[in-house]
């Protein structure tokens, strides 16, 4: 069964929280993948790359990084095809953002184990509120591992379930 985390954002945006959630990921030594839209890819980077002055985290951008995408521990791109596909790029935990949902055949782990899966939704909309709820719930009566995080400005994340 699937890992699945839902992060709630209410007063910052998810490339404002990313980059931290990235670092932590590298400081396990995991590699990532962020699925979003494409036209959010450079600003994703720049996020990345701005986020702190003494920190590195290497990644790549689908289609534009694609000759280095060995050399990337985190991957940016627009879908979410398994891990075992010829032009995917494997990773250990894959976030998803802006409205991108992973797949049945990524949640089920039909073509390779499940990556850990993080969901960051903006809470004040309506539609992304409503179709996270909706997953968490064709996830629940399937029995994945599901735990809800909301993000408050003075605590961090706070696990709400």
């Amino acid at each position: 069964m699937a890992e699945i985390a839902f992060y709630q954002l209410q007063s910052r945006s998810a490339q404002e929280v990313l980059p931290r959630l990235l670092e932590k990921t590298r400081a396990t030594d995991k590699t990532a993948k962020v699925i979003a839209p494409e036209k959010l890819s450079t600003e994703i980077s720049s996020a990345i790359w701005s986020n702190q002055p003494d920190s590195w985290l290497a990644h790549g951008i689908a289609g534009r990084d694609d000759e280095d995408r060995s050399l990337c521990p985190i991957w940016i791109a627009d879908h979410d095809a398994p891990d075992d596909a010829p032009d995917d790029h494997k990773s250990d935990f894959h976030f998803y953002l802006a409205g991108r949902m992973p797949s049945d055949a990524v949640v089920s782990g039909t073509h390779a184990p499940s990556p850990r899966i993080f969901i960051l939704f903006d809470g004040n909309d309506a539609a992304l509120l409503s179709t996270a709820r909706d997953a968490w719930k064709q996830w629940s009566k399937q029995g994945h591992a599901l735990s809800y995080y909301q993000h408050d400005s003075t605590q961090g994340w706070v696990k709400k379930a």
